[in-house]
């Protein structure tokens, strides 16, 4: 009989801490955000979405950056889907993600489940963590809930089968998605349907990929029906390559890589299915064309493992890869723990991530997924001929889930789910409700009771300017929990400050967040100004800095920031005037502010790199590399961050060549290797 129960998923996990109240005015965006693409190998049509529907701040979301990795035991609120065959955990305080799937008839678990929580800076809003199967919308990159708390209801289907709906509202594009998930009596899968609704009447843009973290082994087969693949490594541009073999060029290798190709003839041959074999992080958005049916499996040596499939809509198809590079290799670690390696299988609406899809005013989007266990010929699976390997799996998927069953069971749910709504079993964030005050029948909620969806200190002061014209006003001192940058609320606030309600110092600073999200630079600096003209807050001081850097203005700007430092000594906003005192090259000025930081600003990772700095340009080398090599942690580690290697290679040259110029770090590069702690390149 098929159930649905609340439990708990305990495991060791380290503090997700408190958001970054600074608005991201920086430009924060994902690694594929911006990539060169090989215009020889991908043609016009096939990239003609490629940078399309860009976003250049994460706003009005915050940053997630005060996580730290200091593990404890904690239960996190668990749902359980099960039947005869199949156990499957979502965590809806983690962004619904499924976090197992369980064969109980072969007692073998289908995904990678992480044994910890550990977040780490790989997602729009920093916070990202590795393991089960996350659900990403709206922009490029993990998306902005990966770590959040969704609505959830449970529902039924026609013959009684409980159903678990998971749901949020993404701010950006202006879309409610809802994730219905369904596992029938005597089914071997898992069934997850997903809804879009663009809840305006303007036109957007739509991003969907749903990332499955799968074991990682040399025996684990990545099969897909595609005879070619968009591939991207990092540092490279984006190319078209034959699957399952890609070759590399001999003087684009280094190391064995390189002694094994010029050995055989130049070139060597790497099989992309087998990615124990590949020496660095790679993407691979696969090809799949409109006739083949659209799936993604990793069976093993047997022949047996996870399969995810799905209705015609979901055509994309990709392959993501750490590498069997030093990098790689720590990021697995640095993500979970020793011994944890896991790939990443994923499915989207678009071909590669790269892309943003037009959506217009008001449309849906829907396809159902289905997640299992494919038992397809081992020896098939691991020969050489890839295309057996393909119609082994092919064969072996439409035996036990037939795509015409998925077509009919996805007409079937839409028809029952599509106007229902459920007991409340979690709730989410509010923003909806406070959107629905201000835009009334403008705001499309497709259906969805908010119900669900509580307003709370984020959302308030948000609900009260909807409803009384009227944005409250904090203590300077005290930090924004919050931001909106839509139209509608700028046009809302700007009435409110011309009519007196909202004329106070936090009443401007958001104005100028507004302006400064999109790129109406003049004005926000005119409406900063206003604010400290009411109140010179270290909020408003800090925005004022980031106009005048990118007006070129670095010093005024790092004096603006020393300012802000002074008056709320936190965290972010001391790496940020670290950062800008770098850049002017003042790092006496460097070191002294952090002789006023406190111990536990002091203390972090991110500050104590600028402390390195800072002693390695004023000749203190021997402190620089004392505190170096004191197994620093750089928490905030961003994906192709190479920040501490650099500071590694330019010491080694300050010390070894008595210079950090080009031909000094070129040479350290070449003959030192940095060690392992230090190491997160991704080539």
């Amino acid at each position: 009989m098929s159930t649905l129960t609340i439990t708990k998923y305990t495991m060791p996990a380290a503090s997700l801490g408190r958001e970054n109240p600074l608005p991201d005015l920086k430009s924060v965006a994902d690694a594929h955000a911006k990539i060169e693409i090989d215009e020889t190998t991908v043609s016009r049509e096939e990239s003609q979405y490629m940078g399309w529907g860009r976003v250049n701040t994460i706003l009005p979301y915050t940053i997630q950056d005060g996580y730290n990795r200091s593990r404890r035991s904690r239960a996190f609120k668990a749902f359980v889907l099960e039947n005869e065959y199949l156990r499957a955990t979502f965590l809806p305080q983690l962004g619904g993600r499924l976090w197992s799937l369980f064969d109980k008839e072969k007692e073998r678990e289908l995904l990678h489940v992480n044994p910890v929580f550990q977040p780490c800076n790989l997602a729009l809003r920093n916070a990202w963590i590795s393991g089960g199967v996350e659900w990403n919308v709206g922009m490029i990159g993990h998306t902005p809930f990966t770590v959040d708390d969704m609505a959830c209801q449970q529902l039924a289907l026609g013959d009684g089968t409980p159903v678990l709906r998971m749901f949020q509202y993404e701010r950006v594009r202006h879309l409610f998605y809802r994730i219905d998930t369904f596992l029938p009596d005597g089914a071997r899968e898992l069934y997850v349907r997903v809804r879009i609704d663009n809840a305006s009447k303007e036109d957007t843009a739509v991003y969907w990929w749903s990332n499955m973290a799968v074991n990682e082994g040399e025996d684990v087969r990545v099969v897909v029906p595609a005879e070619k693949a968009f591939r991207y490594g990092y540092g490279g541009k984006l190319a078209k390559v034959p699957v399952p073999y890609m070759t590399a060029e001999a003087d684009k290798l280094k190391g064995e890589a390189a002694r094994l190709a010029r050995e055989n003839g130049g070139t060597l041959d790497w099989d992309i299915t087998r990615t124990t074999t590949l020496p660095q992080s790679m993407d691979f958005f696969f090809d799949v064309s409109r006739d083949a049916r659209p799936f993604i499996a990793a069976p093993g040596k047997d022949g047996y493992g996870m399969c995810q499939t799905s209705t015609g809509e979901l055509r994309g198809r990709k392959l993501f890869v750490w590498g069997m590079g030093t990098g790689g290799r720590h990021w697995q670690e640095f993500l979970s723990r020793k011994g944890s390696a896991y790939i990443e299988l994923q499915a989207g609406l678009a071909r590669t991530q790269l892309e943003h899809l037009p959506m217009k005013g008001g449309e849906t989007i829907s396809w159902l997924e289905s997640y299992g266990a494919v038992q397809a010929d081992a020896a098939a699976v691991q020969g050489k001929d890839y295309h057996a390997a393909v119609m082994s799996v092919a064969d072996a998927l439409e035996a036990v889930r037939p795509a015409r069953v998925l077509e009919q069971l996805h007409a079937q749910v839409k028809a029952e789910l599509d106007g229902q709504n459920g007991p409340v079993l979690h709730t989410g964030a509010g923003f909806a409700r406070a959107e629905k005050k201000l835009l009334g029948d403008a705001f499309d909620t497709a259906g969805l009771s908010l119900d669900a969806m509580v307003p709370g200190a984020k959302e308030l002061p948000w609900m009260t300017l909807a409803e009384k014209g009227v944005l409250p006003c904090p203590e300077p001192e005290q930090e924004p929990v919050s931001y909106q940058t839509g139209a509608a609320w700028k046009s809302a606030l700007e009435r409110s400050i011309r009519e007196g309600g909202s004329d106070h110092w936090y009443g401007h600073y958001q104005l100028g967040v507004m302006y400064a999200a999109k790129g109406e630079d003049a004005k926000a600096k005119e409406a900063f100004l206003r604010s400290l003209d009411h109140v010179r807050s270290p909020w408003a001081l800090r925005c004022l800095a980031v106009l005048e850097e990118r007006a070129g203005n670095a010093s005024l700007a790092a004096d603006l920031l020393y300012e802000a430092t002074e008056k709320k000594p936190i965290r972010p906003l001391a790496v940020e005037t670290l950062e800008m005192l770098s850049k002017t090259e003042q790092y006496e000025r460097m070191y002294a502010l952090m002789n006023t930081l406190p111990d536990a600003v002091r203390g972090t990772g991110r500050v104590k790199t600028f402390e390195i700095l800072a002693l390695l340009r004023t000749g203190r080398y021997d402190e620089a590399q004392e505190l170096l090599m004191s197994r620093i942690v750089l928490t905030d580690v961003r994906e192709g961050d190479v920040l501490l290697t650099d500071l590694w290679f330019e010491l080694m040259a300050r010390r070894e060549r008595g210079s950090a110029d080009p031909e000094a770090i070129a040479w350290a590069h070449e003959h030192l290797k940095p060690p392992k702690h230090l190491d997160f390149r991704m080539t």
